[in-house]
């Protein structure tokens, strides 16, 4: 209850009671806070007990759903959803893994590996395009020359 109380707040607390009480009526009002904090103790277990015999039942039916959603809230994503969509059977969630799916060959290297041909007799060249640079000069008579 108070443990960000250290003892020096105590000891302070302590005198400025002594100062302001006066030591004559301090250890009756130190009785006194002590009754009241105990009565307010039996109190709330009383209320307690009275609410725990007249809707236990209903208690325990909130309680139920509750720790399921505590349990989820504690679990990861992915656990969650396997738990709650797939009866805890992963398998299906692994086929996402990017993981996995880096660490294996893909399809299309395979086949790419498969139509590369063996020797470079086969292979055409690309038709040359009209390079622009070739063409007319429209600078306008500047270049990148003349500024450097």
């Amino acid at each position: 209850m108070f443990s960000s109380v250290g003892w020096g707040e105590i000891l302070l607390l302590v005198i400025v009671g002594l100062v302001v009480i006066g030591p004559e009526r301090l250890p009756r009002l130190i009785q006194d806070a002590r009754a009241a904090l105990f009565a307010a103790r039996t109190a709330i277990d009383n209320a307690k007990q009275t609410l725990d015999n007249d809707f236990g039942s209903e208690f325990d039916e909130i309680r139920k759903p509750l720790s399921q959603v505590a349990q989820y809230s504690r679990l990861s994503p992915k656990t969650a959803l396997t738990k709650a969509l797939f009866d805890n059977d992963s398998a299906f969630l692994d086929d996402f893994d990017p993981k996995k799916i880096m660490a294996e060959g893909t399809e299309g290297e395979a086949q790419r590996k498969n139509q590369a041909p063996e020797n470079n007799a086969n292979v055409v060249e690309r038709p040359k395009q009209n390079d622009p640079k070739d063409g007319p000069n429209y600078s306008g008579g500047v270049s990148w020359t003349d500024i450097i």
